[in-house]
């Protein structure tokens, strides 16, 4: 009596049946069978008892005695290749004692790396215009129509203003400067020394800005947090949870904040209470913002390579954009008009009139 057909699903049934008792339907699945078992491929030679295996795949199909066949020969056909590809190395093969590696490729849209790339600038009371360069690094003093590298700092990774970001003047004239690489907010004192002031409570400061007090207030980009700090002898404080990229503190004490948030223009009243003056996504990637005496805000966005403009009462709006700025960054006042750092330009620009001045080149001496 023949045993019915089943499907290999059922294969835990098929285990418990005796391979000898289900004797082959034909002559021809025999030499099918047969053929399949002769040319097995190397990698399944260790599936277990070979009747019973073979057993089980017939059950499913005589045809996959067709397939297994194909599949040596595929596997002989790759082994043949093989030795093809290592005679076809071997005859390729150089000294490579003596080779050059390759140049690494450019990716499309990169930039080399530069000896300055100035971020941040702030003028003092005496005209001399400070800037930051990251790259240097250290920071710069444009006075006189000379420029000079004034302060210096470490060529090491984490070492004071290794990566100097920002800067501030407080009102009594504190030169105050943030170094992400050490996490630190460093003020000059009388003797010319930069002293760290928050004993690395901070993570990376990419703006600052002072009250009239001499309250300062740390952009905090990766604590997403402006901090608050009465005196350098204190420490900082969360003023506000907010993701900040620029501050600025206006001639009514008003803070006002420039984030990558849905809102993306806060000011700050002295006494705390919030005000959104931009309440969606309107700039690219904002970087600082600053306000002039007229109450107008403006904003400089990267990526847009624009500079925005904010008057009371009206939309944001683009107050220029497009060559000579290439990233303009830092942002700061100058006869109460805007003036832009653009690292990737290694310039300072000057906003007149609708025009954008070339003002200050960055050279590495």
């Amino acid at each position: 009596m023949m045993i019915k057909h089943r499907s290999f699903r059922h294969s835990r049934a098929h285990s418990r049946i005796s391979p000898q008792s289900q004797p082959l339907k034909t002559v021809r699945q025999r030499q099918l069978t047969k053929r399949g078992r002769e040319s097995v491929p190397f990698f399944l030679s260790g599936c277990g008892s070979n009747d019973t295996f073979w057993y089980i795949l017939t059950r499913f199909d005589v045809h996959l005695s067709r397939v297994f066949v194909l599949m040596t020969l595929t596997v002989k056909f790759a082994s043949s290749c093989s030795f093809v590809a290592i005679f076809i190395g071997a005859a390729l093969a150089i000294d490579i004692s003596n080779a050059q590696p390759p140049a690494p490729p450019t990716a499309t849209g990169t930039r080399p790396a530069s000896p300055v790339y100035p971020l941040d600038g702030v003028a003092d009371q005496q005209g001399a215009v400070w800037i930051v360069d990251r790259n240097k690094p250290g920071v710069w003093r444009y006075q006189q129509e000379k420029l000079e590298l004034a302060i210096a700092g470490e060529k090491k990774f984490r070492k004071p203003l290794n990566a100097v970001r920002c800067i501030a003047i407080s009102p009594s004239g504190e030169l105050t400067v943030g170094d992400p690489a050490t996490r630190e907010i460093y003020r000059r004192n009388e003797q010319g020394e930069m002293k760290p002031t928050t004993d690395g409570l901070i993570g990376i400061p990419v703006d600052l800005a002072y009250a009239s007090d001499g309250t300062l207030y740390i952009a905090d980009v990766e604590r997403r947090v402006v901090w608050k700090q009465t005196n350098a002898d204190e420490k900082p404080t969360v003023f506000a949870s907010v993701n900040p990229r620029g501050l600025f503190v206006d001639s009514k004490d008003r803070l006002w904040i420039v984030t990558q948030d849905e809102k993306q223009v806060l000011r700050y009243a002295p006494s705390g209470s919030q005000e959104v003056i931009v309440a969606e996504r309107l700039f690219e990637f904002p970087h600082q913002i600053v306000v002039d005496s007229q109450d107008r805000a403006w904003v400089t966005d990267g990526y847009k390579k624009a500079v925005w403009m904010i008057a009371p009462g009206a939309a944001p709006a683009v107050a220029f954009s497009g060559e000579p700025l290439q990233n303009p960054v830092g942002l700061f006042l100058v006869d109460d008009a805007p003036a832009i750092v653009d690292p990737h330009a290694q310039q300072v620009f000057r906003l007149r009139d609708g025009k954008m001045e070339p003002w200050i080149r960055i050279e590495a001496n």
